[in-house]
């Protein structure tokens, strides 16, 4: 975290750092959880003095940094991978390095227009943060996404028509019940089926239809239909073994902002307002009894397309089943 985080801003760096050691030692002595804080006038800076901080014991878990002038700032940066910094991806990184852009010091160092012609804006605001001009806000909050995309890779690979209207069903719920959340409504639907690429020896498929809804709608019920008769399109009459489906909405617009257009079905305020109360009701359930406690259609806890988490590591933080426990002897 960096100062603007904690509230802090204004004070001097010195003052600054013992409110921060305060505050570690503070959270540690009543939840027993270490915590590092690393403080600079970027976002980006801050995230890699929070990682020095974690690394180095003699740091006694907080790191200052200040501006690509400062000498400790470019030591650092000298001796940080590209890959490491926060927001560098892994294709990116290699496109970097490529180019002979190997620690985070040379990325700073490079030409912030060129950054942003041969990468994107994205890559241009990293170089700047890194110099230390601040460029992400701490506070903006995301805008509303332009289409939703829900999609899993299956547990097994299944050919079984059953398995995979399962799976179409519970993506379109939750992608419906995430088009909820951020007020918007839904005009069309696409469903994709996609085989296992490096399985070669089996027949490839990798396919997609895309079905209009009557009219824009964020109602569950209407778009797990939409997404299962753009399935009945895309299946094939031989056994073909899928690894992974999606559905996606598109053509979203804001609740507030419906405009149909002379093809649409309009809908009476009634039949609105039932829809509305209806979808309420739903996510209300799913809130407080857990996700998926109410379903469109059922969905079989050990079918192929479910999940395998055989190696998940211990949900102690939500599920009491799952806290340690502590004998005294």
């Amino acid at each position: 975290m960096d100062e603007s985080w904690l509230g802090f801003e204004g004070l001097e760096a010195s003052t600054l750092a013992a409110h921060c050691h305060a505050l570690r030692k503070t959270v540690y002595q009543w939840t027993g959880l270490p915590v590092s804080v690393g403080i600079a006038p970027t976002r980006t800076l801050a995230k890699l003095a929070n990682r020095h901080a974690k690394r180095h014991p003699a740091t006694d878990g907080v790191f200052m940094l200040g501006d690509i002038k400062s000498p400790d700032t470019q030591a650092l940066l000298a001796r940080t991978p590209v890959g490491d910094i926060w927001g560098v991806g892994g294709r990116v990184a290699a496109r970097l390095h490529s180019i002979g852009i190997e620690t985070a010091l040379t990325l700073a160092q490079a030409h912030p227009p060129w950054i942003r012609q041969q990468f994107s804006v994205v890559l241009e605001r990293t170089v700047r943060e890194l110099c230390g001009v601040s460029c992400i806000d701490m506070n903006e909050s995301p805008d509303s996404r332009k289409m939703i995309m829900t999609s899993r890779s299956f547990g097994r690979v299944t050919s079984s028509r059953r398995d995979i209207e399962e799976a179409v069903r519970a993506h379109a719920s939750r992608s419906a019940q995430r088009l909820r959340a951020q007020r918007s409504l839904a005009g069309a639907v696409m469903v994709m089926l996609r085989t296992n690429p490096h399985m070669r020896h089996l027949a490839q498929d990798h396919d997609r239809v895309v079905l209009p809804l009557p009219r824009p709608t964020d109602n569950t019920f209407e778009i797990v239909a939409t997404a299962q008769r753009a399935l009945a399109r895309l299946w094939k009459p031989h056994r073909i073994l899928y690894q992974k489906c999606g559905v996606q909405l598109m053509d979203l617009m804001d609740v507030d902002g419906q405009q149909l257009d002379v093809f649409q079905t309009p809908q009476s305020d009634d039949e609105r307002q039932r829809s509305d109360h209806l979808m309420a009701t739903l996510d209300q359930l799913n809130t407080r009894f857990g996700r998926n406690a109410v379903t469109v259609g059922v969905q079989r806890r050990n079918a192929d397309w479910q999940l395998r988490c055989g190696h998940r590591s211990n949900r102690w933080t939500t599920r009491w089943t799952e806290l340690p426990a502590a004998r005294l002897t």
